[in-house]
């Protein structure tokens, strides 16, 4: 085996090990394919794993004063929010980068930059 051949394959099995090198999934083609609703596994089968930016949940049991209005009086009681959870994943590859948005674990938006 040559040297220049070595070096050759060397480069080759680097380039592969790199995101965006030859099969990067931050490309165009992928941010086209995750559509509004989808599931973040539906979306990580297309762009595999991403970077959580953000998340954020509320919800659960919630106290309501009761009060006296015009001479009624409406006594206190506990209503239920259903539980929202937000989150922001990423993906990048150098200059190219994806975000999803998602509610409750769908995709709600999505926008990208440099592809």
């Amino acid at each position: 085996m040559t040297k220049q051949f070595i070096l050759t394959v060397a480069a080759f099995v680097a380039c592969l090990g790199l995101t965006g090198c030859g099969g990067g999934k931050v490309t165009k083609s992928n941010f086209e394919k995750v559509t509004v609703g989808m599931s973040l596994p539906e979306v990580e089968a297309i762009l595999g794993k991403g970077d959580e930016q953000a998340s954020s949940a509320a919800g659960g049991p919630v106290s309501v004063p009761g009060m006296n209005a015009g001479g009624m009086s409406i006594p206190g009681q506990t209503i239920t929010v259903p539980t929202m959870s937000v989150k922001i994943v990423v993906w990048k590859d150098g200059s190219k980068v994806i975000s999803v948005s998602l509610l409750n674990d769908k995709v709600v938006s999505k926008n990208q930059s440099g592809l």
